[in-house]
């Protein structure tokens, strides 16, 4: 009995040894998002020199395209600091609302779900060079009431959210990209 508790423990101390061992050697392979580039410039510095110019929005998407192009510029610098730019990041926006319950008395929409679709690309100041480019995607949902006014406002607090957290896709996107080099 004794003999077989020996041979359970050094099989435990092997599996043990041998987990040790690859976690070690895997700790190399995994590098902090927010750490230094590896340029060795902080992160905070290389995402504060994107660009995000003034885009001509159109009508059903300007509310929209302002509040998110707002929340870029925020995320990628919110020391608010001039920073000299070396990338430019190009915007595409749509923008979707669907009503998908309804009163069955009133015949009006009681809630509703604004959807967004970002398409960026992010390039050289001169536009020479395009280093990443996706699309983002979430959406988020308001309730609608009798009172216009509340909907309306309802409605541009939903658009709001949505921009930040389209927002914060991008930046962390781009953050994965820079980090690895630029």
């Amino acid at each position: 009995m004794s003999s077989f508790n020996l041979k359970s423990m050094a099989r435990i101390a092997r599996v043990a040894g041998l987990t040790a061992g690859l976690s070690l050697g895997l700790t190399a392979c995994f590098k902090p998002l927010y750490g230094p580039t590896a340029s060795g410039e902080s992160l905070q510095t290389v995402l504060a020199s994107i660009d995000v110019p003034e885009i001509a929005w159109p009508d059903s998407q300007a509310v929209m395209g302002h509040y998110l192009r707002s929340e870029l510029i925020y995320a990628l610098n919110g020391s608010g600091s001039e920073t000299p730019k070396r990338y430019v990041l190009k915007l595409a926006l749509a923008r979707s609302l669907s009503t998908p319950i309804v009163d069955t008395e009133t015949g009006r929409a009681t809630s509703a779900i604004v959807g967004g679709t970002v398409t960026y690309t992010l390039t050289s100041l001169d536009g020479t060079r395009v280093y990443t480019q996706g699309s983002a995607t979430s959406s988020t949902s308001y309730d609608r009431y009798q009172q216009r006014f509340a909907t309306v406002r309802a409605g541009r607090d939903a658009e709001i959210r949505l921009a930040r957290v389209l927002a914060e896709q991008i930046k962390t996107r781009l953050a994965a990209t820079l980090s690895a080099g630029s």
